[in-house]
């Protein structure tokens, strides 16, 4: 109980030593979900996870297929982005497919 109370007293100290914006994210997130002593992301988690390097081989086979291998490091990217979220199952992954297809129906791409 005692080690609650002084994680609580803890977490209050650092939410009210924040500034007016830092307190607005942490409340748009909920106070009762942040953890401010949760240790930070591995980056290189993002790099080398399975669906990381599953989503970089896929895009090379993609662009090797498709004939164009020299596109842009930025396309590539957007790319890598896209098929490690849908990899993922990330909502925004797949918002962003459903509204491809939608658009190339709708504008008679198909």
């Amino acid at each position: 109980m005692a080690d609650n109370e002084e994680y609580e007293r803890r977490k209050k100290a650092v939410f009210d030593g924040m500034s007016k914006r830092g307190k607005d994210r942490i409340l748009r997130i909920g106070y009762e979900n942040w953890d401010p002593f949760e240790e930070p992301k591995d980056p290189r988690e993002r790099i080398f996870s399975s669906a990381s390097l599953k989503a970089g081989a896929l895009v090379q086979e993609y662009l090797g297929s498709a004939g164009i291998a020299g596109e842009s490091a930025v396309v590539h990217k957007e790319l890598f982005e896209l098929c490690r979220g849908l990899l993922q199952a990330d909502r925004r992954a797949e918002i962003i497919v459903d509204f491809c297809a939608w658009l190339r129906k709708r504008t008679g791409r198909d």
